[in-house]
């Protein structure tokens, strides 16, 4: 009568951990979903963005060859613009990426479900 009891609570044991291991591959699948998305996003935004950036520096760089008269000038002017934007870019990186990532991921990753 005892053994049937051991029996009953291994498997009682048994059947709760595959319900773990289900739903933990469950949660895990929807924050991969979830964190894949965001990321397929952030990249056509990037490509749009990059298209946009390119072509409002040729507007800056035509309208800089007008101002100035002459076309290297322009477009240095143009080219300086676009290295002091990415040194900026860098020296904030850690507020401008770094950070709203590592935030976006650890509240994803360690929320709890509801």
């Amino acid at each position: 009568m005892e053994g049937q009891n051991y029996k009953q609570l291994f498997d009682s044991i048994k059947e709760h951990a595959k319900l773990e291991i289900e739903y933990s591959k469950l949660t895990l699948a929807e924050k991969l979903s979830i964190l894949l998305s965001r990321a397929i996003v952030v990249t056509i935004l990037i490509i749009f963005g990059a298209g946009v950036m390119l072509l409002l520096l040729w507007a800056f760089a035509k309208w800089m060859i007008a101002v100035t008269g002459s076309m290297w000038l322009g477009v240095l002017i143009a080219i300086i613009l676009v290295v002091l934007l990415a040194l900026l870019v860098c020296g904030y990186r850690k507020q401008l990426i770094i950070n709203p990532v590592t935030r976006f991921v650890t509240k994803l990753l360690l929320t709890p479900e509801e």
